[in-house]
């Protein structure tokens, strides 16, 4: 809350006398003095900034009196649309796809297995001849002449051997055996569709933000003051100005653009106070949650966050000049609204609930996970 002094005037009771800038002091208007004014290097001038020297006014006339006037800067809330995340492209495999279908599968292959049946055999007996008929000659007793040789011509017969011999009764046959194939019927499993990329386009993130603008700036004027008095100024508020934070965040702090359903939202407040004229008196801050989020714990140094639903309090505490109050609390997100941005407001009060500044944050909410 920015400390704002409304209407500071300083008087320089000026006139204007044959064209010339005079001062009220020691002037006789039609022999008597006129009411003497103070000084413009004495007058009331603002804190808030510099009285702008060597002006006058412009269109002053001959025997008027004109004023310099503070116009205090006028501010306002906008909300402006800020992009969280730039539209993108990103590439996505695409699994192939298979189905099933019988087939018939071979378990063993046909066979052919060859063999030989040795044949039968018997023996039987048969005359071989071992030497055939022939004529020889042999020796002969002659007479009684003992020393005189004789021969004669005889005829042998042929020899004969009785042997064995094998006789093939079944000659030996070859055998073929077949064996036919075995087969099975199985599920086989086939591709309907091999796997692909494609190209997926996400889209921007914006969220809504609220934030100060400078509608018009402080300004010195030249006002017309008939009486040439000087106008009182508004009494300052005795309080100093403050300065209020919230930003939200991740359960564990880190920065996270947009949260889903059933996630944690943290939000961190930071009040600080500015140099003023006085301390602040005893504080205390009241959350308000949309009915999308619903409140689960919080805390800080010295305070204690409680409440239930969509409201939360803190504990009272005590800002002296130029000092902050750090704390923060949990809410879990329990719906999506159809703008997928929400706002929680976190009101600094004093004990009697007078409310002295307060604060909003944007949040940006998607479907469930």
């Amino acid at each position: 809350m920015a400390r704002q002094t409304s209407w500071i005037a300083v008087c320089l009771c000026v006139a204007l006398l044959g064209g010339v800038l005079v001062g009220c002091s020691g002037t006789r208007t039609g022999g008597a003095c006129a009411p003497a004014c103070e000084p413009v290097e004495t007058a009331c001038a603002p804190a808030s900034a510099p009285e702008p020297a060597g002006e006058r006014p412009p269109t002053a006339k001959a025997g008027e009196a004109w004023c310099r006037v503070w116009v205090p800067p006028v501010n306002e809330l906008r909300e402006r649309r800020v992009l969280v995340r730039p539209a993108g492209k990103r590439s996505i495999r695409v699994p192939a796809e298979y189905g099933t279908r019988p087939k018939l599968v071979c378990v063993a292959p046909a066979k052919l297995k060859e063999s030989v049946k040795p044949g039968v055999w018997a023996h039987e007996k048969e005359d071989v001849l071992v030497r055939e008929g022939r004529t020889v000659y042999r020796r002969v007793k002659c007479g009684n002449d003992p020393c005189g040789e004789c021969y004669k011509l005889e005829k042998c017969p042929p020899e004969f051997d009785e042997r064995c011999k094998a006789v093939c009764v079944t000659p030996p046959k070859k055998c073929v055996e077949y064996t036919p194939a075995q087969y099975k019927m199985v599920e086989e499993r086939f591709e309907l569709r091999p796997a692909y990329c494609r190209t997926e386009c996400t889209p921007a993130e914006y969220e809504i933000r609220t934030e100060t603008v400078c509608v018009s700036p402080g300004r010195w004027e030249w006002r017309r003051n008939d009486t040439c008095e000087v106008p009182e100024p508004e009494p300052e508020l005795t309080l100093p100005a403050l300065e209020v934070e919230m930003i939200d965040s991740s359960e564990s702090g880190q920065p996270q653009g947009v949260f889903s359903v059933g996630e944690i939202v943290r939000y961190d407040l930071v009040v600080r106070s500015d140099v003023g004229s006085e301390a602040f008196p005893t504080l205390k801050v009241h959350f308000s949650l949309p009915e999308h989020l619903e409140f689960v714990s919080g805390g800080g140094k010295g305070v204690t966050v409680t409440g239930s639903g969509t409201t939360a309090d803190s504990t009272t505490f005590k800002l002296s000049l130029e000092q902050e109050m750090r704390m923060h609390f949990l809410a879990r997100v329990l719906t999506v609204p159809p703008t997928s941005l929400i706002q929680a407001t976190a009101s600094v009060q004093m004990e009697d609930g007078e409310e002295l500044a307060r604060e909003t944050e944007s949040t940006t909410l998607k479907g469930g996970q």
